[in-house]
């Protein structure tokens, strides 16, 4: 991850591999892909690890780990719902506005949804690699999307995530996340 535009290609990626495992799936993560240069391994063995799986028990595990598993959704990929405990909290509200500073308009329900923060953060990042003020402005849009929102329930989502998948696709889902989005934490 290199430049700005690979890194919002990564980005876009992981907000791909957060989809619905539909007949759409393998191929938008393939789509995705093509555009990642530098890197790719580990995407790649992802990939062929969903491949792998045949799609109804990979749509019965996106659904008990990110919709409605019982007892509990292991990781409901919510930024309220980690920071908050519930749906439609503050931290959609403020998440909202960051879309809005933008003229970013999103799916109320899918406000604070981890596969709309990485679609968002790589609009940004990639606007970052424009000339000018665009640039200055969304870099440090950038940086802080990432500081008050995604470092803060990430960590957390991408351990339960690992902890709780039953399929490796999953499992490997977490990997990269956590292989991705650690980085980009403040150092201590």
């Amino acid at each position: 991850m290199t430049t700005p535009l690979q890194k919002a290609h990564r980005f876009k990626f992981m907000s791909q591999c957060l989809a619905f495992p539909n007949e759409a799936f393998i191929p938008a993560l393939n789509e995705a892909l093509e555009k990642i240069e530098a890197n790719r391994d580990e995407l790649l063995a992802l990939v062929a690890a969903f491949e792998r799986e045949e799609t109804e028990p990979l749509q019965a595990e996106y659904t008990r780990l990110f919709l409605n598993g019982y007892p509990r959704t292991i990781c409901p990929p919510y930024e309220s719902v980690y920071l908050e405990k519930r749906m439609h909290g503050d931290a959609a509200v403020a998440v909202a506005a960051a879309y809005a500073e933008w003229e970013m308009s999103v799916e109320p329900g899918l406000i604070d949804h981890l596969a709309t923060e990485l679609e968002f953060l790589a609009f940004l990042v990639s606007a970052e690699s424009l000339d000018g003020g665009m640039s200055a402005d969304a870099r440090k849009a950038s940086e802080s999307f990432t500081q008050q929102h995604l470092t803060r329930w990430t960590p957390q989502f991408v351990a339960d995530l690992k902890a709780g998948a039953k399929l490796d696709a999953y499992r490997m889902l977490g990997e990269v996340m956590e292989n991705t989005l650690t980085p980009l934490r403040p150092k201590s």
